[in-house]
């Protein structure tokens, strides 16, 4: 069987509504696409780097599926203590460098394998398929045991989302119950709304290349000290750069306010400027992830 390429929702801030869309659970984890060919068992990332060794509790189940070729889409998932998916658990348990501890980290980082499409089956190319009638397909395949789950559909895409946003999920994805499966984005047929967050920061550095600002070192306060949560350049337009740069000799300080060590390369700056940034989530050590520049204002931190 050959390369699947896999197909992405492309990213909106609306919600589909309709008799002719589903929903899903955007589950936060690994993109993970499983070939199974009689008794070999590949397991894939969305960049195509194989993990059939980093987590034998989903090919062993995927062993036991009822046909000799099959290939499906799915989302690699770790819940935290309270049964929510955690990216920085399914990292941890994805950068495993010595397989002596997989062991420790079956019980520590147990996987959960959300499947929402089947491909192929049997020696049939699936893809041309409407998606409601490859979910057909993939209930008659496989069934929830194990660490292998097939992901459910829901009919009320604002309902989902606002469900999600309760139990603080990352959001939900959007399909065409029509839509074939076509690698990559360029289709109008699968949709991706998340969830963000929003709070004001403090600027407290610039990264500067080739005369030109890339990114902003952004902080906030905790128990009155600054204290970094990561850079910034997503939604930096060219106007913000440009004015940053013609400012910076009146921002610049000598030395950082933080007390983390950060990169060299940033230059340190009078920590009066204020932004608002949305994100996903926060990384362990609190920094944000995906972060993006909402705008400049002159209301202060929380």
């Amino acid at each position: 069987m050959d390369w699947f390429k896999p197909m992405e929702p492309i990213l909106t801030n609306s919600i589909m509504q309709g008799d002719g869309w589903i929903h899903q659970v955007k589950w936060d984890g690994i993109r993970g696409l499983c070939y199974k060919d009689n008794i070999n068992i590949r397991l894939y990332t969305k960049s195509g780097r194989e993990r059939s060794l980093w987590y034998p509790e989903v090919t062993r189940e995927i062993m036991q599926i009822n046909c000799k070729q099959v290939v499906l889409d799915g989302e690699l998932i770790v819940p935290d203590e309270e049964g929510k998916p955690s990216f920085h658990n399914i990292m941890s348990r994805d950068r495993i460098k010595r397989h002596e501890r997989l062991k420790q980290y079956l019980t520590k980082y147990p996987v959960r394998y959300m499947v929402f499409d089947i491909l192929y089956k049997d020696g049939k190319d699936l893809r041309k398929l409407p998606l409601l009638e490859r979910k057909g397909i993939l209930q008659e395949t496989l069934k929830n045991r194990g660490a292998v789950r097939i992901v459910n559909d829901y009919t009320d895409g604002k309902a989902l989302f606002l469900s999600m946003k309760e139990k603080d999920m990352e959001g939900i994805v959007t399909k065409k119950a029509d839509s074939p499966y076509i690698g990559g984005k360029k289709h109008k047929m699968w949709f991706k709304t998340k969830i963000t967050k929003q709070l004001i920061a403090v600027v407290c550095g610039l990264k500067i290349k080739d005369n030109e600002v890339r990114s902003l070192v952004i902080a906030e306060y905790q128990n009155g000290s600054l204290v970094p949560i990561g850079s910034v350049s997503s939604g930096l337009s060219y106007k913000d750069r440009a004015t940053l740069f013609t400012a910076l000799p009146q921002l610049v300080e000598d030395t950082s306010l933080l007390s983390t060590n950060i990169a060299n390369d940033v230059i340190w700056v009078n920590p009066v400027l204020k932004v608002i940034v949305s994100y996903i989530d926060r990384e362990q050590n609190g920094s944000l992830r995906h972060p993006v520049l909402v705008g400049f204002t002159s209301e202060n931190p929380k």
